[in-house]
């Protein structure tokens, strides 16, 4: 069966898996050691795209990602080893992928374009596509109680990989 992996490689992003059917088969937060503090935990998520890689033909999208005017040397040394990393994964299990931008993926789902300040407004924007695309999708995993803007945006990059690469 072929599926579409999305991946948001924040630290606080997400990994989401579709069929190609358009139906959600998973969506994780990205997993981190030492809970929700800690680095991001490499070794779970090269569990995770081996599993991907031995139940399904995968494509994929992963968010690209950039440094954002004022943001710390040490930030951006670890968002661009994470995205390197996670990069790294989608070669290992020869993932055919795209790297759309964060204006791109939103565009061609159709979610409206906001500026910088209205930053909580573009996450609110992404959870209510998510739930709308996928009715009944889990945006609180655990103990949360906001959803997790991370797993929906990882989802809906996923949706943007099966029409972008179907």
């Amino acid at each position: 069966m072929r599926a579409f992996i999305g991946i948001d490689p924040g630290l606080s992003g997400g990994l989401a898996l579709i069929g190609e059917d358009g139906a959600l088969i998973q969506a994780v937060p990205m997993p981190r050691l030492q809970g929700s503090s800690g680095p991001l935990d490499m070794y779970a998520i090269k569990e995770w795209f081996a599993w991907t890689k031995r139940s399904y033909s995968v494509s994929a999208a992963i968010e690209r990602v950039s440094v954002r005017p004022k943001e710390g040397i040490r930030s951006a040394l670890t968002t661009g080893t994470n995205w390197g990393f996670i990069k790294g994964m989608l070669i290992a299990i020869s993932a055919r992928h795209e790297e759309p931008t964060p204006q791109q993926w939103k565009k061609e789902l159709g979610l409206p374009k906001r500026p910088g300040s209205e930053r909580k407004l573009a996450k609110q924007d992404a959870v209510v596509l998510a739930n709308r695309l996928f009715p009944g999708i889990d945006l609180t995993p655990g103990r949360k109680r906001v959803p997790h803007d991370g797993m929906a945006d990882a989802v809906l990059i996923a949706e943007y990989a099966r029409r972008k690469l179907s």
